[in-house]
């Protein structure tokens, strides 16, 4: 009789904090986690960019993406984004998941979070601020039938996670508006840490 009475209470705990509580926003997580990885800062490990490759986009929100790597110079691979969108977008989320080469594929590696878009530009998560510099991508919002340019962009490494274990990576990147999917990218990359440290 004890336990039951500890439970119905415990129960009214939880049942209570809900009601106060309601869900959250997703978007507002989404920037929550946009906010998080600004904090980021590490020197721990050098990352070696490799390449990023459209996988799919929704043509009922995108007439036009094409995502082009290339060599900028002998060692430093860059990305050529065009885009022209079929609908305005004010902002969109982001939902990666990290994926690390093992027993001769891409396996599921815990690392996933789902961010705002316009945020992580704003922030410079992982170096999007970069975007920016060349090229007429001026920032959010996404505006409908204009044609639009990011060129030379490659990943800063130091504001990546800190801590992440060695080794070869994809990150499969899908970008969401409301319920619909707008498009789908893959970025490879390795990670390293240097035999001497400076």
């Amino acid at each position: 009789m004890i336990v039951f009475k500890v439970f119905a209470a415990y129960m009214g705990v939880i049942a209570t904090s809900a009601v106060a509580h309601p869900a959250p926003n997703n978007h507002q997580d989404a920037g929550l986690v946009s906010d998080i990885l600004t904090k980021f800062h590490q020197n721990d490990y050098k990352l070696k960019f490799e390449r990023v490759e459209l996988v799919r986009f929704n043509k009922q929100y995108l007439k036009k993406l094409e995502v082009v790597t290339y060599k900028y110079n002998r060692t430093s691979p860059v990305v050529n984004v065009t885009w022209m969108y079929g609908t305005d977008l004010p902002d969109y989320d982001a939902v990666v998941q990290a994926y690390r080469f093992t027993s001769n594929e891409y396996r599921l590696f815990p690392l996933r979070f789902q961010m705002s878009v316009c945020g992580a530009i704003k922030t410079s998560a992982a170096g999007l601020q970069t975007l920016t510099h060349c090229g007429n991508f001026t920032g959010c919002p996404f505006l409908k039938d204009v044609p639009t340019r990011a060129c030379n962009w490659s990943p800063d490494e130091t504001r990546f996670p800190p801590f992440i274990p060695d080794g070869e990576y994809m990150l499969e990147i899908q970008m969401i508006f409301r319920n619909a999917e707008l498009y789908v990218l893959r970025a490879y990359s390795s990670i390293y840490r240097p035999i001497v440290k400076k």
